[in-house]
């Protein structure tokens, strides 16, 4: 679920990015600015949870 979330918000910023509306309002860089902190953070999650989960077994 979280990978699908991750995915729609990259989609959106992505299309903002093509209209062109992505830099040119404080809106647009912090819309594009929580997208990246949400999906590192799912990847500093899944750092601890691997080996947690799959290697120490």
């Amino acid at each position: 679920m979280h990978v699908l979330l991750g995915m729609v918000m990259l989609a959106v910023v992505a299309r903002r990015a093509q209209r062109g509306r992505l830099g040119t309002d404080e809106a647009g860089r912090r819309l594009a600015e929580a997208v990246a902190g949400y999906w590192h953070r799912v990847d500093l999650v899944w750092l601890v949870l691997f080996p947690l989960l799959y290697v120490l077994r």
